[in-house]
C-alpha cells in the first residue's frame, strides 16, 4: 500500500471538498470469498477515514503550514499563469529569462516536511 500517496489523495479530496464518492480503486485479494470482499470494502473505507482524520491534523499542524508557505513562497511574478492557458501568457512564459542561480538558491524544506508527514501518518505528532 502506498500510504503517503493515499494520505495526500484523501487530504486533496477533503480539502477541495469534492462532493463525489470516495472509495480508493482497489480490489480485495483473488481468493477471497464474498465475506471476505465486504471485509475488504470496509477496510477501505475505514482507511479512508482515518486518512481523513490525518489530513486535518495535516492541515492544522503550525509548523507543517509554515513549511508549505516557505515552498510555496511566491514574489506575484508568475500570478499571470493562474488565469488558465492563453496564447499571450504562453509567449510570456517562454520569453522569461529564469534567474536558475537563484531559483535552486532557495531553500525547500521538502525532506522535513516529509518527515513531519511520516509523524502524523504514524501517530507520533
Amino acid at each position: 500500500m502506498m500510504i503517503k500517496q493515499n494520505f495526500h489523495l484523501v487530504r486533496f479530496l477533503e480539502d477541495v471538498g469534492y462532493d463525489g464518492s470516495r472509495h480508493f480503486d482497489a480490489h480485495a485479494y483473488r481468493s477471497s470469498q464474498y465475506e471476505d470482499v465486504k471485509e475488504f470494502a470496509r477496510g477501505c473505507m475505514r482507511s479512508y477515514l482515518v486518512f481523513k482524520e490525518k489530513a486535518a491534523q495535516f492541515n492544522a499542524d503550525a509548523e507543517i503550514q509554515a513549511l508549505l508557505a516557505e515552498i510555496n513562497a511566491d514574489d506575484g511574478s508568475y500570478a499571470y499563469l493562474s488565469a488558465g492557458y492563453s496564447k499571450a501568457a504562453a509567449d510570456r512564459l517562454k520569453a522569461t529569462d529564469f534567474d536558475r542561480a537563484g531559483m535552486g538558491a532557495r531553500n525547500l524544506p521538502y525532506e522535513r516536511l516529509d518527515q513531519l508527514t511520516f509523524d502524523v501518518l504514524l501517530g507520533v505528532r
